[in-house]
């Protein structure tokens, strides 16, 4: 991190010098602005005609249930919308037919009762590159496509640091009082907020 911050250091440095030289001559100052002008024309045009400004869903290559959007649209109701098509298809091919699979058994302490949960959650994030690491995790949502979560460490990245670009969640839970039957629930969020929530499926029984 210190080297990172010292070569950075140099890099402003010594463009400022360099500002600093062009715009002493008038020269050097006119030629400048041209090929700044022109720099900035061919950067608009490759950014209008071949960059791809088109929504598109990144999957984790290490939390195969984890996603990020980018380029994400601004209507939201739109997006939830697609996240929700999405999701369904991805229960109906993963988890619909093979429950027991997603099935954990575990006892908190040697004397409580067996537990038994169902684990199977989808997670969406905004895409987003940050600038490095450090123990407040600014590395950006990106780093989870190729990199597990560090926990500890100097350079600890988790995806809890990052719960502002969160944009919804799928979870399955067993009804109350019943290891059979479960529901699941896909919960937006906004800011680190959640904002609505949507009942994906349940078999639960109805009371009385």
């Amino acid at each position: 991190m210190a080297f990172i911050l010292i070569l950075s250091f140099i890099i402003i440095a010594f463009l400022i010098i360099a500002i600093i030289w062009l715009l002493k001559n008038p020269i050097r100052r006119k030629y400048s602005f041209t090929v700044l002008g022109l720099a900035l024309l061919f950067l608009l045009i490759y950014n209008v005609f071949f960059v791809d400004h088109s929504m598109r869903f990144i999957q984790s290559k290490v939390y195969p249930n984890l996603y990020l959007v980018d380029n994400e649209i601004s209507d939201r109701d739109s997006l939830n919308r697609i996240i929700k098509k999405m999701a369904i298809e991805k229960m109906n091919a993963e988890f619909i037919g093979n429950e027991n699979k997603f099935k954990s058994h575990y006892k908190a302490t040697d004397v409580s009762d067996s537990r038994t949960d169902m684990d199977y959650h989808i997670d969406f994030y905004t895409y987003f590159e940050g600038w490095g690491t450090d123990p407040f995790g600014q590395a950006g949502t990106a780093h989870f496509i190729e990199n597990e979560e560090d926990p500890g460490g100097f350079s600890s990245e988790e995806l809890s640091h990052y719960n502002q670009y969160r944009i919804a969640s799928l979870s399955v839970q067993f009804c109350k009082n019943d290891t059979v039957n479960y529901y699941s629930v896909l919960r937006y969020y906004q800011q680190g907020n959640e904002t609505i929530s949507d009942t994906i499926i349940s078999k639960c029984r109805r009371k009385n």
